[in-house]
């Protein structure tokens, strides 16, 4: 039941980025977002909407509970073990739904962080007064930086997905086909003559 190499390694590095991402969303969304004060000057347009706070913060944490479980099913209690061996397309399907749901949630994110960057962008290098364009470069590299990280962790779920429920490798044991009985040489109409 030990996942592959490949698959351990692609779920460390998920993990990590996961973290990252946790961190980068952190500063993002600070005291000065949440509270709706990161707005442009003359018309008093909200930059950084705070809802977006919810996904950004709710898909790395679903991305790290699925790597950590990933990475412990061998050392998972025998129970826990015997259930997966038991209900290996409910756990496989469980597997996949998620991987696939966070995998939708990382790609809309990334656009997300993409489009708030763009937007920001024009006040990160022409921004009035100059505090206010610190800021926005401020929140300019951190929502790139989170564009990036979001952009590998769809890359990772889907790449887990290919592995293992695409045929490029399975996960929890090695599918082999079935040997066929073997046919009869004669057939019956032969036996009577």
């Amino acid at each position: 039941m030990n996942t592959s190499l490949l698959v351990y390694i692609i779920n460390c590095v998920a993990l990590i980025i996961s973290v990252a991402q946790l961190c980068v969303a952190s500063s993002i969304f600070d005291f000065i977002v949440v509270n709706k004060m990161y707005y442009t000057s003359h018309d008093e347009t909200i930059l950084i909407d705070p809802h977006h706070a919810i996904i950004f913060f709710v898909s790395p944490l679903l991305s790290a509970a699925i790597a950590l479980l990933t990475i412990a099913i061998p050392n998972m209690p025998r129970s826990f073990q015997g259930f997966i061996s038991r209900h290996p397309f409910l756990v496989a399907l469980l597997h996949a739904t998620l991987l696939g749901v966070s995998s939708i949630a990382f790609a809309f994110c990334s656009v997300t962080s993409a489009q708030l960057s763009l937007t920001i962008g024009y006040y990160a290098y022409n921004g009035v007064p100059q505090k206010f364009q610190d800021a926005s470069f401020w929140y300019f590299i951190r929502l790139r930086a989170s564009t990036v990280l979001f952009g590998l962790q769809s890359i990772f779920t889907l790449s887990q997905i290919g592995l293992l429920y695409m045929g490029i490798e399975c996960r929890y044991k090695v599918i082999a086909p079935q040997p066929k009985e073997k046919e009869l040489i004669s057939s019956p109409m032969r036996s009577q003559i």
